[in-house]
């Protein structure tokens, strides 16, 4: 009994003495102090063109405060890391410039830009009449360019016509005819136009210029619905403008900020059923949206297909601010539809 009781009192002693040791090794040795938080990150930039002749060329310059990496994002599927870049966009359209900062600690903020390139406002198609009846096309633009690219019809994916700056092409009179410019930067960048022309030069589409659309009666879910009016002038065919229970005095116009002379317009055929397309129209011009002159006038006309675009020529020279369309009959419904409605100002002799 008494070695066992001695055995007991060597054990605990043991355990009391490796307690003892733990808690001095505590002691000892003290919890680090909580790593000191940083400033947080702050985000800005600003932006520059860096040649006026070169519209798709930014310097970016990084105005953060508190980070230590740096990403950026152009938009158009690249990155960069650099503090303060420069870019080049290799094509127009509308692109998303973002800068994300961020500190060792994980923390980030973000700035973001959207920088639009036009090919409307970078180049344009000269056009001008020759005597044989041709018509001279080239190139103006201010920004340099080191190849021109010609094609007949929509687009590049058109006829290829050369890669001249100056072609001559022949388009009957009174007949419009798609053409395409395409021209490359020294830098790599593509920009590419699209223009309708007459034998005397370039028609403008005019439909969604500082204008205001309205309709004597719209769709019964409203302008806004699917089918409603201004689906008429959204320059896409597939949707379409739908009015129930027409009864012949449907009309729909636009008044510009300023007269503006039209000479043709485009009806396009809905996707539905033929008889509720128009059928009798007339189209006339005022000054004060009350007194009107008919500038043009259409009875038993038709649609042979779905999704077609008719356009309708008339001679006029004189400057309107309204312009309005007269629907008087469809082929045989009680309903009317019509996909897109399209008005042109031609090149004046």
């Amino acid at each position: 009994m008494r070695m066992k009781n001695m055995s007991s009192t060597i054990k605990a002693h043991v355990m009391w003495a490796t307690m003892a040791a733990l808690f001095l090794a505590c002691k000892e040795e003290p919890a680090p102090a909580p790593e000191p938080e940083e400033p947080k990150p702050t985000a800005m930039f600003e932006l520059q063109q860096v040649q006026p002749d070169d519209p798709f060329t930014y310097a970016f310059t990084n105005k953060g405060t508190n980070f230590s990496l740096v990403r950026w994002e152009f938009g158009d599927d690249s990155v960069s890391l650099a503090e303060s870049p420069t870019h080049t966009f290799l094509r127009t359209g509308n692109f998303r410039v973002t800068l994300r900062t961020e500190n060792s600690q994980g923390f980030w903020a973000e700035s973001e830009t959207m920088i639009r390139i036009n090919p409307d406002s970078l180049v344009e198609v000269a056009t001008t009449p020759l005597p044989d009846g041709s018509l001279e096309l080239s190139v103006a633009s201010d920004m340099a360019i080191d190849s021109v690219f010609w094609y007949k019809g929509l687009n590049s994916s058109g006829e290829y016509l050369g890669s001249d700056e100056r072609i001559n092409i022949s388009v009957e009179q009174g007949q419009f005819e798609n053409y395409a410019l395409r021209v490359k930067t020294p830098n790599g960048s593509f920009a590419e136009i699209n223009r309708l022309l007459t034998d005397l030069g370039v028609v403008r589409d005019v439909t969604n210029v500082r204008n205001i659309f309205r309709v004597s009666r719209d769709n019964d879910y409203g302008e806004f619905s699917n089918e409603g009016s201004l689906k008429l002038i959204d320059n896409d065919t597939r949707t379409k403008f739908l009015q129930f229970n027409f009864s012949g005095d449907l009309w729909f116009e636009l008044e510009f900020w300023e007269p503006v002379v039209i000479g043709a317009y485009t009806f396009t055929s809905a996707n539905d059923a033929p008889e509720r397309d128009p059928k009798n129209w007339r189209l006339a011009g005022s000054d004060d949206g009350v007194n009107w002159t008919t500038l043009d006038e259409r009875n038993d006309e038709s649609f042979p297909s779905r999704f077609l675009t008719r356009t309708f020529i008339f001679n006029n020279q004189t400057p309107y601010k309204y312009y309005r369309v007269f629907v008087t009959a469809t082929v045989n419904s009680s309903l009317f539809q019509l996909a897109e409605w399209r008005v042109l100002s031609l090149p004046q002799e």
